[in-house]
């Protein structure tokens, strides 16, 4: 009996870990290839040189992993739209909180630094749809939402 009770509850914290952590674990080494490939067209010299940047803007205090993550986030969430189809995985990933959390300064000369990038990939990954609910504005290089849904 108590061999049941132990194995039983053995399986619930297992369960409970993987739930809470292992999808997590999955969908950050799923989601960040694939987005990786999206912000990164150009391979690993662009990817250094954001990641360079970064360090420039928190004065070294984050490793790379950290930096990556929070660009991953913030830019994927900016490109990927969230309103198609998108895999599970990357859903998952964009919707988890950032493991890094920038001061207020940090974060104004992220968003200046990386308002506009990638303006290619964002072009692409923002489709005209037949109702017209998305409008291209070349001027300032992105785009913006024309009707809000109900």
């Amino acid at each position: 009996m108590t061999t049941l009770l132990i194995t039983l509850l053995t399986l619930l914290v297992s369960g409970l870990w993987f739930w809470k952590k292992g999808l997590a674990m999955l969908a950050e080494r799923n989601a960040s290839k694939e987005l990786e490939k999206l912000l990164f067209p150009k391979g690993d010299n662009e990817k250094e040189a954001i990641i360079e940047s970064l360090v420039k803007i928190t004065k070294g205090k984050y490793n790379q992993e950290l930096l990556l993550d929070y660009f991953l986030k913030i830019k994927g969430l900016q490109v990927v739209n969230m309103y198609d189809p998108v895999n599970f995985w990357t859903r998952r990933f964009l919707m988890s909180p950032t493991k890094l959390k920038l001061n207020y300064f940090e974060q104004v000369k992220f968003y200046e630094s990386f308002l506009n990038y990638p303006e290619a990939s964002a072009r692409i990954m923002v489709s005209q749809t037949e109702d017209n609910d998305y409008i291209t504005s070349e001027s300032n290089g992105g785009f913006y939402k024309k009707k809000q849904l109900a």
